[in-house]
């Protein structure tokens, strides 16, 4: 990795130690380019204006866990569904679980600029559709092996992966091994629910 690149990845580091503190208003390029140890025109020099900085970071955060929630749903893929379903969960949590990125996205997904909003849903509606459309695959191919109910696969990803979220969101109140065992409960409840007879 060159010495640009290496600016740049501290940069995108001190931005979201910036954005995450102050939100997207309060974070200062003076102080971005402080916290980098470099001055202002250095920093102008890789990105035109805050926005970009902003734009790119989160881009970069969104194509990092979109690449992840591939991984790990291609990584289970041959197990049988409820072992697919629970290390989905796990990893999921696992990965959002103190994770700064995720802290961020959840924050300007929930409090986003006003001038970035649509974009940000969007873009965060698009990574969702993805995830939901592997996990029905997940749910079609557990309910033509049986081990799920005959019942609407798009429907129940969406309820997998709204139990999910709402853990993950609730996770900063509580320890990771409360989150994990609290996943563990709303997943035999829904577990009881969807699968075969």
């Amino acid at each position: 990795m060159g010495q640009g690149a290496l600016t740049k990845e501290r940069i995108f580091e001190a931005a979201l130690k910036a954005f995450a503190l102050h939100g997207y208003e309060g974070a200062r390029m003076d102080k971005i380019a402080a916290e980098v140890n470099i001055n202002k025109a250095t920093l102008y020099f890789h990105f035109n204006s805050k926005e970009d900085i902003f734009r790119e970071l989160f881009q970069n955060i969104v194509q990092k866990y979109r690449d992840k929630m591939k991984a790990i749903v291609t990584a289970c893929k041959d197990m049988p569904c409820k072992e697919c379903l629970k290390t989905i969960y796990r990893e999921y949590l696992e990965y959002n679980l103190n994770n700064a990125e995720m802290d961020f996205w959840n924050r300007i997904y929930y409090l986003p600029p006003v001038d970035l909003r649509e974009e940000i849903i969007s873009i965060t509606s698009e990574s969702k559709k993805e995830f939901v459309a592997n996990l029905t695959c997940i749910m079609e191919e557990g309910i033509k092996q049986k081990e799920l109910r005959s019942m609407n696969p798009s429907h129940m990803a969406y309820t997998f992966y709204n139990i999910l979220t709402c853990i993950d969101l609730s996770s900063g109140l509580m320890s990771k091994e409360q989150a994990l065992q609290e996943m563990d409960c709303c997943f035999e409840v829904l577990w009881n629910g969807i699968k075969g007879m």
